[in-house]
């Protein structure tokens, strides 16, 4: 896996030692909270910077790398930290004026750890290690507000594999069609140069 992914970062590397004045950097802040009758019960931050290259009018390619911390104060409390790394490929089939509807062909990767307390009265913490990767093809909207500034939306998948497996455990496979809905919906910004 490693070589896999050295070999990627090499090539967007190169990539982007030939594509002058068509790279950009940005990326997407998070943060949630749900509280339950007044009480805090489940905070979620992340932060997920990303890089690209446009290689032509159409084609780019790109990565996001990025950090999710979940707190959940319940039954069992749960704590989860994780690190994502998910190279893409962007096409950019449509464009209107300012505004660019996409889809990104990405390959992900996320590895983290998951805390919880178990038990009510004395509760016993368990550590759980896990990894996660998948594959899919998201789209986006960007709109690009100067030749420097864009604001961008990715929603959902329009098909997806993910395999989730705890260190302890059996993997977990999910496949979906058509998951296009407001729980993955992410907003960013790109400064483009």
């Amino acid at each position: 896996m490693k070589k896999i992914l050295m070999t990627m970062v090499a090539a967007l590397a190169a990539v982007s030692m030939n594509a002058q004045n068509n790279m950009y950097v940005g990326g997407s802040l998070g943060f949630a909270t749900t509280t339950y009758d007044g009480d805090t019960k489940g905070t979620v931050f992340s932060i997920l910077p990303e890089f690209g290259v446009q290689l032509s009018d159409k084609w780019g390619v790109g990565v996001t790398v990025g950090y999710n911390w979940i707190k959940n104060n319940g039954t069992p409390d749960l704590t989860s930290d994780s690190f994502k790394f998910a190279p893409y490929v962007r096409f950019t089939p449509v464009k209107l004026g300012s505004v660019n509807v996409f889809v990104d062909g990405v390959v992900g990767f996320t590895t983290g750890n998951v805390e919880a307390a178990v038990g009510n009265v004395n509760p016993v913490v368990v550590d759980n290690k896990f990894t996660n990767w998948g594959i899919g093809i998201q789209p986006g909207i960007a709109y690009n507000i100067n030749e420097k500034f864009s604001l961008v939306a990715k929603f959902g998948n329009l098909l997806a594999f993910t395999s989730n497996k705890p260190k302890d455990g059996k993997a977990t496979n999910t496949f979906s069609v058509l998951d296009l809905n407001g729980n993955n919906l992410s907003f960013g910004f790109y400064y483009n140069f």
